[in-house]
């Protein structure tokens, strides 16, 4: 591997896509985390936040650049949806019984435009998830994450992370069915095009990978060993 796939997602490309499944933790044999396999791992990740799933217990209370994060829901959400984890867990119980190439839920990370003041970084990714995921039913989780060194720059470049739902999270005949306008590539295609249109050009310029309806072109480098996920739904 070389320097260039040993930087953090955000600072490879503006827009990476990556599928939580058994498969996923197969294919990326060094996270020690676990957060490849697990939709709740993600979720105390993104929230560094400390909790445990049947690998044990998740702790990242010790990182120091979250910013903010929340949880936007399609208006007529159930109240139980709002308990903090909740939907997560209940997507991994659904799926303990699943191939292992069953994708529990999308982890999406996003650059942030250099541009965009921090006052505006919530309000944007918020109408974001609403706009152009949460109206088609899924359930997003989203964190900001970014760090400031001793000199004012940026030591974790500003991004943010989104979890989203592939399978039916409400209670009812739904259930745990992989749904597919929630993770097709209508859905891949609108996250691309949604993101690189709120970026300045020299940040649109480096997500220049062509993204064709139909099929997944991976979104960073290192991608090559679990891109056959994207079509195994």
């Amino acid at each position: 591997m070389n320097a260039m796939t040993n930087l953090p997602l955000h600072d490879r490309r503006p827009i990476s896509i990556r599928p939580i499944s058994g498969r996923g933790l197969i294919a990326m044999s060094g996270d020690r985390r676990a957060t490849h396999a697990g939709a709740y791992a993600n979720y105390v990740y993104i929230n560094r936040e400390c909790g445990d799933d049947t690998r044990g217990v998740i702790d990242y209370r010790h990182r120091g650049d979250l910013v903010a994060c929340g949880l936007e829901l399609p208006s007529s959400h159930p109240a139980w949806a709002s308990e903090p984890g909740r939907i997560w867990r209940e997507v991994d119980a659904v799926c303990e019984s699943t191939a292992p190439d069953a994708v529990r839920a999308w982890h999406i990370v996003l650059t942030l435009p250099d541009d965009l003041s921090e006052p505006e970084w919530v309000p944007k990714v918020r109408a974001f998830a609403r706009d152009t995921l949460v109206r088609r039913g899924p359930a997003v989780a989203w964190a900001i994450h970014a760090q400031r060194d001793a000199t004012g720059g940026w030591l974790i470049r500003p991004h943010v992370h989104l979890l989203i739902t592939t399978r039916g999270w409400k209670h009812n005949a739904r259930f745990g069915q992989s749904i597919a306008s929630w993770h097709g590539a209508a859905i891949r295609s609108a996250i691309h095009a949604d993101w690189l249109a709120l970026l300045p050009t020299g940040m649109r310029q480096a997500a220049t990978t062509p993204y064709r309806y139909g099929g997944y072109t991976p979104a960073h480098p290192d991608c090559s060993r679990i891109a056959h996920l994207f079509g195994s739904m």
